[in-house]
C-alpha cells in the first residue's frame, strides 16, 4: 500500500542529485538514495532539510529552506534528532533513523525530552550500532543495512593500476594513523612500489592551504613524510568507483564506535577486496571473511592480508570476483522493499 513518507533532517546544504555531483558523507548519501527508492516503489516521499533550491529529483520532493514541512503523513522519519518530529503536527508513525552513535537518543543526551515524548520507533544501520544502546525507554528497534549506490555495480571489468594501490577512506582521526604506520613499517617494505591513496577532505585541504589545524598536525605529519600515502580529494560516487576499480585493496580500521561503515560496502560491491580489522564489530557485519576480504587482529596479520592482495593475482582476482558476487544484491531498492515491509 503506498503511503506518505517524510524524511526531516538538519545537517548540512544537499538534496537528490548531490550524491552523483560531489562527496557526501554516509548519512546524507544513504538519505538521498533512500528516498528515491522509496518513491520508486510508489510512496509519496519528501525530505525536509537544507537544500538550497526547492526541486523534485526522482519522484521525491524537496521544499528546500524555503519551503515547508507537510502538515500530515503516515510515516515521519526523523534522521538522528527526535525533535524534528515536532515539526509535522499529524503523523501516523515516528522514526528515528539514529545515522551515527546511539548517544544522541540516550536518556542523557539533548534530544531524550523528545524521545520519551514521541516515544518513536528506533531503526538504527548495523547490529554493531544497536548493540551500543540500552533502550532504557523500551522502544521498538528495528535494524536495516544500508545499501550500495547503482555507481558501484556498474558492469565495468575493475583493472588495477600499476603501480598497485590501496585505498583508505576514513576520518584522518578515525583510526587512520594506525593504518599509515602499518603501511609504513609493514606493507610498503614488502611491496615498495605500492600506493596508499588517502581520501580525506580535511586533510586535502590541509595540504592545499598550508594551513593544518592542530588537531590534524601530527597525523598530517605522519602522511606527508610516509613512503607511498597520498592523500586524495574526495569526489562523488561515480568517480569514487573508479578509483575503487582501479585498486587492489580497501584498508579499512574498524573501530569500536562505526555505525554504518558504508564506504567499506560500496568498495566490495565494486569488487575491490578489504583488509579491516576484526576489533570493530562492525568489520565483521560489513566483510565476508575469507571471501569478500580478510577480517585480521594486530598489525602484523593485517599487512600480511594486505601485502597478499597487492601482490598475489590469482588470489586478488578471486576475492575480487567473490566481493562483487556477494555484494551485488544489496541495492538501494532492496533496502526500500525492507523499509515497506516493515512500515508501509
Amino acid at each position: 500500500m503506498a503511503i506518505r513518507i517524510c524524511f526531516i533532517e538538519d545537517s548540512i546544504e544537499f538534496d537528490g542529485y548531490s550524491p552523483t555531483n560531489r562527496p557526501l558523507d554516509a548519512p546524507q548519501k544513504a538519505l538521498a538514495y533512500l528516498s528515491g527508492a522509496l518513491a520508486l516503489r510508489g510512496h509519496t516521499v519528501s525530505v525536509v532539510n537544507r537544500a538550497t533550491l526547492s526541486l523534485v529529483c526522482d519522484d521525491v520532493s524537496w521544499p528546500g529552506q524555503s519551503g515547508e514541512a507537510p502538515a500530515e503523513c503516515d510515516l515521519l522519519v526523523a534522521v538522528g534528532d527526535a525533535t524534528l518530529l515536532d515539526r509535522v503536527p499529524k503523523a501516523g508513525r515516528k522514526l528515528v533513523w539514529v545515522p551515527g552513535d546511539p548517544a544522541a537518543i540516550s536518556p542523557a543526551g539533548p534530544r531524550a525530552e523528545a524521545v520519551a515524548r514521541h516515544r518513536p520507533e528506533i531503526v538504527f544501520h548495523s547490529f554493531a550500532q544497536r548493540d551500543r544502546w540500552m533502550n532504557p525507554e523500551g522502544l521498538t528497534v528495528h535494524v536495516i543495512s544500508p545499501a550500495s549506490a547503482p555507481s558501484y555495480f556498474e558492469d565495468i571489468t575493475c583493472v588495477p593500476s600499476i603501480p598497485p594501490r590501496a585505498i583508505a577512506v576514513c576520518h584522518p582521526l578515525g583510526g587512520l594513523e594506525r593504518i599509515v604506520r602499518l603501511w609504513a613499517d609493514h606493507v610498503q617494505p614488502a611491496v615498495p612500489d605500492a600506493e596508499l591513496h588517502i581520501h580525506s577532505a580535511r586533510l586535502d585541504r590541509a595540504i592545499v592551504s598550508g594551513e593544518v589545524p592542530s588537531d590534524l598536525v601530527a597525523i598530517h605529519d605522519l602522511v606527508r613524510t610516509t613512503v607511498g600515502a597520498i592523500v586524495q580529494r574526495p569526489v562523488a560516487d561515480p568517480q569514487l568507483a573508479d578509483a575503487y576499480r582501479a585498486a587492489r585493496v580497501f584498508l579499512h580500521p574498524g573501530r569500536h564506535d562505526e555505525a554504518m561503515a558504508l564506504n567499506l560496502m560500496e568498495a566490495q560491491a565494486c569488487g575491490l577486496p578489504a583488509v579491516a580489522f576484526g576489533e570493530g564489530p562492525l568489520s565483521r557485519e560489513r566483510v565476508v571473511d575469507g571471501q569478500t576480504g580478510f577480517i585480521r587482529y594486530g598489525e602484523e596479520a593485517f599487512a600480511e592480508a594486505a601485502v597478499t592482495l597487492l601482490k598475489d593475482e590469482a588470489a586478488w582476482r578471486a576475492m575480487s570476483d567473490r566481493a562483487r558476487e556477494l555484494l551485488r544484491g544489496r541495492t538501494w531498492a532492496i533496502a526500500a522493499m525492507e523499509w515497506e515491509e516493515k512500515f508501509a
